[in-house]
């Protein structure tokens, strides 16, 4: 009989290939954050700034722009979480492996829109192959 209470009586969990996977992305989220936020935040929010947009779109844009920090950062730490606590795997690919993948989707659509090609905006390849990671890894 297994015990809830005693570490000892828990099965022994082995590193396999998906706990390697969400691990994998937790590392690739953390990267992803730090360009976003360390080189993103200069490239887009500073010069939006500096433009004459009124200040409602700035602030909506601002807003938006952490946000996605947010989700990267949490992200990774649900995946990393993921990785050794097996009953988090299928809400993990379910909610964040899913909104990943839908954030893929409107970078593709919008970039099509916008520019006639998907690499106008590269994002749909880093949140796709995320996405994917996360569903593939997360999925007993």
């Amino acid at each position: 009989m297994i015990s809830l209470n005693n570490p000892l009586d828990q099965p022994v969990r082995r590193w396999t290939l998906r706990r390697y996977g969400l691990l994998l992305g937790a590392a690739l989220s953390a990267v992803g954050a730090r360009y976003h936020i360390a080189v993103g935040t200069s490239k887009v929010l500073e010069p939006m700034h500096a433009t004459a947009l009124p200040r409602e779109v700035t602030t909506i844009i601002d807003l938006m722009w952490w946000q996605i920090a947010a989700l990267i950062v949490m992200g990774g730490v649900a995946m990393a979480v993921a990785a050794f606590r097996t009953e988090w795997r299928r809400p993990v690919a379910w909610l964040l492996g899913g909104h990943y993948l839908v954030i893929s989707a409107i970078c593709i659509a919008i970039s099509y829109s916008w520019f006639g090609t998907p690499l106008g905006l590269f994002q749909w390849v880093i949140f796709g192959s995320l996405g994917l990671l996360t569903i593939w890894a997360a999925w007993r």
